[in-house]
């Protein structure tokens, strides 16, 4: 695990935090953040890929996991089809399925 240690929204220091648990990492990078508060506006704690904390929230104003999906993004259009009656196609006159 590292911990990252931010600056106007920028890493601008690392420490390794090897061989601890998730709640261990957390409570080592409080310890080493509250040493250098006038030096940081926060840190995260990551393990490889996976965040494990922020602090503050708002250190990381550009964060992908924090955008809103947008109505206009191609991975918010829903793929869910409208049932025939909700289309105005009447149920009793169905075109027959292709087999």
């Amino acid at each position: 695990m590292r911990c990252y240690f931010m600056r106007g929204g920028r890493i601008e220091a690392v420490e390794e935090l090897s061989g601890l648990s998730d709640n261990e990492a957390v409570a080592k990078a409080r310890a080493l953040f509250s040493e250098r508060k006038r030096e940081f506006d926060g840190f995260e704690v990551w393990n490889r890929t996976r965040v494990i904390v922020r602090h503050p929230q708002h250190t990381v104003p550009n964060n992908v996991a924090v955008w809103p999906l947008y109505r206009d993004s191609p991975r918010a259009v829903s793929s869910v089809r409208l049932a025939d009656s909700a289309r105005g196609i009447p149920t009793t006159l169905k075109p027959p399925l292709k087999v």
